[in-house]
């Protein structure tokens, strides 16, 4: 009888974590909000940046570095611009406030990097300012009791890198493909921050080169996995390669498998430089990005300029990739959710506002982060925005 009742108690049990479970994971649609918008020193409003550095740390979301065009569009010979700034947002009786009094800035402008929270802070490395790429590394973390920003160095990346993605495994951070000089990289490093002796080591290739896509962690069972959504390979053409790819590596295992392809439930699509985070313990959902269509349609028009000995011709040429970049209607806005478990990939709604690409996203007390970004050729925004998932 004893063992019986310990057998009906713990089936109640199993049965009540379950159907919680269930339920707290059935995911219908998100709910989006402007919280804030990033203000210069002035208090103005920022033009916003690309390739900024988001994260949260000790409960305040920081956004760093990034680039943008301040005078002129870049087809209309605009320089653009690497930040140093450092932003701190911090929640305060239900309002999201900008904290005025960080005057702390980043060691050099930077912008395109990856980054990954962690215990100990925002790892940021790699990405690129106006003398090139980068390849250093550092972690930012917000001392609450003193509310200032700390800056600490870590040892240098292996290898100078751009549009690098990031991702923290219980403070052992993986670094993922990315872009170098001249060609996309399909190499991966990690640095174990709990170690006393720092140091990036070499892990498993990706199985392809890869730049521009969006890594999380998450689990698939009982395994946990880096999976690694969509993302771009430059080739010697100038065209890129997009995938349409979700890559996982599994961590028991140390080997890399291909999962269900990137689709909207109905039709696969390419996609890169979009944002994205893990939720609960089956979900990946992804808000928006580039698909492609009118990025393989500028490179091909670069490719041409570039070949074209014809001044006439390549005045031309220059014209129709302008007026592509003048009238573009906004990034790929669907919001895809991809399960785990099913491997499979399903669209649960759209962006109520224009896509965010060339940034990354956050949880931030399970509410969606998604800060700056490009929204256009050559524009950026300074919104913050903030999804709650319902």
């Amino acid at each position: 009888m004893n063992k019986f009742l310990s057998f009906l108690i713990f089936t109640i049990l199993i049965m009540s974590t379950t159907v919680g479970f269930s339920q707290k994971t059935n995911i219908s649609k998100i709910e989006w909000k402007r919280e804030a918008q990033l203000q210069n020193a002035d208090g103005s409003l920022s033009l916003g940046f690309a390739g900024p550095i988001n994260g949260i740390s000790n409960d305040v979301l920081i956004v760093a570095g990034g680039a943008n065009f301040q005078d002129k569009m870049p087809w209309e010979g605009g320089k653009k611009h690497y930040s140093k700034e450092i932003h701190v947002l911090e929640k305060k009786e239900g309002q999201y406030i900008w904290n005025k009094n960080v005057t702390t800035q980043l060691p050099e402008a930077i912008a395109y990097c990856g980054s990954a929270s962690t215990s100990f802070g925002i790892v940021y490395a790699g990405g690129e300012n106006e003398n090139g790429l980068s390849d250093k590394t550092y972690i930012l973390n917000w001392n609450s009791s003193k509310k200032e920003i700390e800056i600490k160095s870590l040892p240098n990346f292996p290898i100078k890198i751009t549009n690098i993605a990031l991702v923290n495994v219980e403070n052992v951070v993986y670094a993922i493909g990315g872009d170098e000089a001249s060609k996309s990289s399909d190499l991966v490093f990690s640095i174990d921050l709990n170690s006393e002796k720092k140091e990036w080591k070499s892990e498993s290739k990706l199985p392809f080169a890869l730049a521009n896509s969006v890594a999380v962690v998450q689990k698939e069972k009982e395994d946990v996995n880096i999976y690694v959504v969509g993302g771009r390979t430059k080739t010697a053409s100038g065209i890129s390669d997009l995938h349409n790819t979700t890559l996982a590596f599994n961590l028991k295992k140390q080997i890399w498998e291909q999962k269900a392809v990137i689709s909207d439930g109905k039709q696969t699509t390419n996609f890169s430089a979009g944002a994205g985070v893990a939720f609960n313990d089956r979900y990946i959902i992804i808000t928006g990005g580039d698909n492609g269509n009118t990025f393989h349609k500028i490179e091909t028009y670069l490719s041409q300029i570039a070949k074209t000995a014809s001044e006439e011709e390549k005045a031309k040429l220059i014209a129709e990739k302008n007026i592509l970049n003048t009238t573009h209607q906004g990034f790929y806005n669907a919001i895809l959710l991809y399960d785990t478990l099913k491997n499979k990939w399903s669209k649960i709604g759209e962006l109520p506002f224009l896509a965010h690409v060339t940034t990354t996203a956050v949880l931030w007390n399970d509410k969606i982060v998604l800060s700056n970004g490009e929204i256009k050729p050559g524009i950026r925004t300074p919104d913050v925005m903030l999804g709650t998932i319902e």
